[in-house]
């Protein structure tokens, strides 16, 4: 057996270490300024009050009872991710109400994440560090995390991945190892159990899995292929039946979303047009810089992006991998072929289940990080290996300038996407609009706490006019999509844990939509009998030149 070369294998640690504590500092520093946000999302303050412990009964209940049960979330949807809750609960024990602890959480999730990103790619491609580091840089810049980030509410895509990667990780670990395969194993199956605890997308896993086995086997036939791959991933399938059987007892059926009007078949097809176009987008362009998805051509835009990226990915193997050998061009197909269906996994799910939006995208950004930085890292490195032969030979063959043609052009394409992703990464962008919801949500709690202290018995708040946007937001700008204000049950819940023990009820009669937010917020309270508060929200009205919305 030949032993590396100490000094080599010296100088890969010091490269791995440094790959990661770039990536590391770039994700803390792209979202450092969260830690000064007050509680955002609009079910932040809900998921604290229904989470905390304070008897074995309470951690008990978090492993039987709906997200968020006892509030009137339930009414609007039912889920289990009872790792999440959890996760709340000890900041809550930690921290207190303080939102820094809470936002601190979020960044090192984030963080960490995006390291285990490198270390899940690094295996998979058998050390390749340029190819993992890329990847991890690029799941760390892409814009779209800012639609999970910034909310303390939606965490559970953070913890999701977190497990999920480390799962990965182990079992990737255990299928190149013999010596500890089963700790691996079992470490993998307890790291996917607790995937499932964080998100019911970490369901995505066992076919992950199953494609990886599939598209890696030395096995000649595609049955051999087949019958070991279901082999190797069914304690996985196991577990996932009785995680949805469990699932399902505790919710009392799918859980979801709750819809009053039944589906008909023109709302689904829409729908799974909608979710192909909003899908691919987010991870292609995920900034609307040109104000393209306001106008007609916004499902053509789809195409055209995925157009330009296959083609990225097409010259890359059909032009760029004709000059090597045989076993990198299997390996690299294999590779490819591995993360892409890893990308529409994701898709299916939500296909299968109608359930979308922008904040699920978090975990589809870490195979299409990886599969926009292979071919990127495969042409630097056809470079640096051109650049050395040219000091050493002066290009004396002419086969390696052909070679050089199409890797030029792919990484002139890799470099493009590259920095549009860097250009629109919170990196470089200023995205407040988290910001603003939460300093509106701070005012509003906190002048509403002061208020409900009058009261001594039950209280019903009626609150008007409370923002529900933004409208400068609105504007053709990079901003992030899906931001979420404050609700009645949010407002309830922030009251129960400020101490208003008594029986309370809080309804929203009215909404509006502001221009901007300066700080210029009053809340008007007036008291109308025993039980009952007006609350009337006003902010300074700005007038503008320019055309309104």
């Amino acid at each position: 057996m030949v032993q590396e070369n100490p000094s080599r294998s010296q100088k890969k640690k010091i490269l791995f270490i440094a790959a990661i504590v770039s990536v590391g500092l770039i994700s803390l520093f792209s979202y450092h300024s969260i830690l000064g946000y007050f509680f955002t999302g609009t079910d932040t303050i809900t998921l604290i009050e229904t989470s905390r412990i304070e008897s074995l009964k309470d951690f008990a209940k978090l492993f039987a009872e709906p997200l968020m049960a006892g509030s009137k979330f339930i009414d609007v949807a039912k889920f289990f991710r009872p790792i999440s809750s959890l996760s709340y609960s000890l900041d809550y024990a930690i921290w207190g109400l303080s939102p820094f602890g809470f936002q601190l959480t979020n960044l090192l999730l984030n963080t960490f994440v995006a390291i285990l990103v490198i270390t899940v790619m690094l295996r998979l491609s058998s050390g390749d560090l340029l190819f993992a580091w890329l990847s991890g840089l690029i799941f760390a810049l892409h814009p779209i995390l800012i639609e999970s980030v910034p909310a303390t509410d939606r965490r559970h895509d953070l913890i999701a991945a977190v497990f999920l990667l480390l799962s990965l990780w182990f079992f990737l670990k255990s299928r190149k190892s013999n010596l500890d395969y089963k700790w691996s194993i079992f470490l993998s199956l307890i790291f996917y159990i607790l995937a499932l605890g964080g998100k019911e997308i970490a369901v995505i896993l066992p076919a992950i899995i199953f494609c990886q086995v599939l598209f890696f086997s030395k096995e000649s036939s595609w049955p051999g292929k087949l019958i070991s791959s279901l082999k190797i991933t069914s304690p996985f399938i196991v577990i996932t039946s009785a995680y949805l059987s469990w699932r399902t007892v505790v919710l009392g059926g799918l859980g979801g979303y709750t819809r009053t009007d039944p589906w008909e078949y023109a709302d689904i097809y829409h729908y799974l047009i909608n979710l192909f176009h909003n899908y691919f987008i987010d991870l292609l362009y995920p900034s609307d810089p040109w104000g393209v998805l306001d106008c007609c051509y916004a499902n053509w835009w789809t195409l055209v992006m995925l157009s330009f990226f296959t083609f990225y990915l097409g010259l890359y193997l059909v032009g760029s991998l004709s000059g090597q050998d045989s076993s990198h061009r299997r390996k690299s197909g294999r590779l490819l072929c591995f993360l892409a269906s890893w990308i529409l996994a994701p898709l299916l799910l939500f296909m299968v289940t109608l359930t979308f939006a922008h904040r699920s995208m978090y975990i589809p950004v870490i195979p299409f990080s990886a599969l926009l930085a292979y071919p990127l890292a495969e042409s630097i490195r056809a470079f640096w290996r051109a650049g050395l032969e040219y000091q050493n030979t002066g290009f004396r063959s002419s086969g390696l300038l052909a070679t050089l043609k199409p890797q030029g052009l792919v990484l002139t394409i890799g470099m493009l996407l590259l920095s549009y992703l860097f250009i629109y990464s919170p990196v470089v962008r200023s995205y407040d609009q988290w910001e603003m919801s939460g300093r509106m949500g701070r005012l509003i709690l906190t002048k509403l706490a002061t208020g409900t202290t009058q009261f001594t018995q039950d209280c019903r708040v009626n609150l008007y006019n409370v923002p529900e946007c933004l409208r400068s937001y609105e504007k053709k700008e990079p901003k992030a999509k899906d931001v979420t204000y404050l609700s009645d049950y949010s407002i309830k819940s922030w009251l129960n844990l400020c101490g208003f023990h008594r029986k309370l009820e809080v309804v929203i009669h009215s909404r509006s939509r502001p221009w901007d937010f300066t700080g210029d917020l009053s809340v008007a309270m007036l008291k109308l009998g025993k039980e009952n508060l007006r609350a009337i929200v006003r902010m300074k009205t700005v007038r503008r030149t320019s055309y309104l919305w």
